[in-house]
């Protein structure tokens, strides 16, 4: 995996990278013979009868030191702040200590999913708040994390630490039928919110996800591997960097694997090959979403830090909020880019990008610091 910063000069004239590759998203099948609107706006509706009277669901845990020192290193990241590398010893040599501040999005490693193997999809995903067959098929399509006790003008900030018992709360915001342009075919979009409060009962963080929930594959009807579109030129690939801060990444198995069991997330899409190209349709193994997330956050924070800019009056530094969307997958041993402005990092509003080097924009995002 590498992670090279590089700054590139402005270009008033430069291109969109979506408009110099070619589209990588797979045009799936249409839903099973039979399904209809009606039937998703049946499922839909059972879905929001379980899960949206109101209730939430509760869970306490304690935010384990080794735990994020794994997943800081898992990230190749042997500091877990910018200007903490100032110390003499790295996270291979030792825990973070008792009260270090959990950095933006970090908290995804706590709070796993806990079931037994056999509660489990069929595509080895977290079945917790499915909706019912055939909308059984999930995928991570985006959201938003707010951090309001990270206001940095604020006399006491709330922030997830090191040692602490946390509280996780999560509820069920919606449920809605769509249909996809492209196939014609079903699909339902399920919001979920997830509170996280400290051991005094402040709000940390606030984390809204967006599932999308498709029909379930036949898996013994194998589908043909998609094949992977070439690679922008470099000298395009320099042309659509300009202006811009740029961090490259080529995920390997093995990143995704660490990935996976540290967020005890066995969606076989991240790890099995043959049922990610022959049952799903993907090139390879899929990059997770979450992973994508976090590499924005991080792009942003850094150079927040470096540059000494903004609310970045010490090491420790949150956004007031971002939100993303996932728009296409990031494929292991590809290389692709994060990418945002580089006059952004001192604006209250900064656009960050996932950009495949075939040219196709993967996720968006917006991260908004602290006015």
């Amino acid at each position: 995996m590498t992670t090279l910063v590089k700054r590139w000069p402005r270009c008033r004239d430069s291109r969109s990278i979506a408009s110099l590759g070619l589209a990588t998203s797979r045009s799936f099948s249409s839903s099973p013979k039979g399904l209809s609107s009606a039937d998703a706006q049946s499922v839909a509706e059972a879905f929001l009868d379980k899960f949206s009277k109101g209730q939430t669901f509760v869970r306490k845990q304690l935010l384990d030191a080794n735990q994020l020192r794994l997943f800081s290193l898992t990230l190749d990241r042997p500091h877990i702040w910018p200007r903490s590398a100032l110390l003499s010893k790295t996270l291979e040599e030792t825990e973070p200590l008792p009260g270090t501040p959990i950095p933006a999005g970090y908290h995804l490693i706590y709070f796993t999913p806990a079931q037994l193997p056999g509660i489990l999809g069929q595509d080895g995903t977290d079945a917790s708040f499915n909706p019912d067959s055939p909308f059984t098929r999930r995928m991570w399509a985006g959201g938003s994390c707010h951090w309001p006790g990270a206001d940095p003008n604020s006399s006491r900030q709330a922030l997830l630490r090191v040692g602490d018992t946390v509280t996780e709360v999560t509820k069920v915001l919606s449920c809605e039928p769509k249909i996809i342009r492209k196939t014609g075919e079903s699909m339902l979009v399920v919001g979920i919110e997830k509170e996280f409060r400290n051991s005094k009962d402040e709000l940390c963080v606030l984390d809204q996800r967006s599932w999308v929930f498709r029909a379930a594959f036949d898996a013994s009807k194998p589908v043909p591997v998609v094949p992977r579109p070439p690679e922008l030129s470099q000298a395009e690939l320099e042309e659509a960097a300009k202006g811009k801060i740029v961090r490259e990444y080529s995920r390997s198995e093995a990143t995704l694997f660490r990935f996976s069991a540290l967020t005890f997330n066995a969606h076989r899409i991240h790890y099995d090959k043959p049922w990610a190209t022959e049952v799903e349709g993907h090139r390879g193994v899929v990059v997770h979403g979450p992973m994508n997330l976090l590499a924005m956050l991080d792009l942003w924070r850094d150079e927040t830090v470096n540059q000494g800019v903004g609310t970045a009056r010490d090491d420790v530094v949150y956004p007031q909020k971002i939100t993303y969307r996932a728009t296409s997958p990031v494929y292991a041993r590809e290389p692709y880019r994060v990418m945002m402005n580089a006059d952004a990092v001192d604006a209250v509003e900064a656009e960050v990008t996932v950009v495949s080097n075939d040219g196709t924009t993967c996720v968006k995002g917006t991260v908004t610091d602290w006015s």
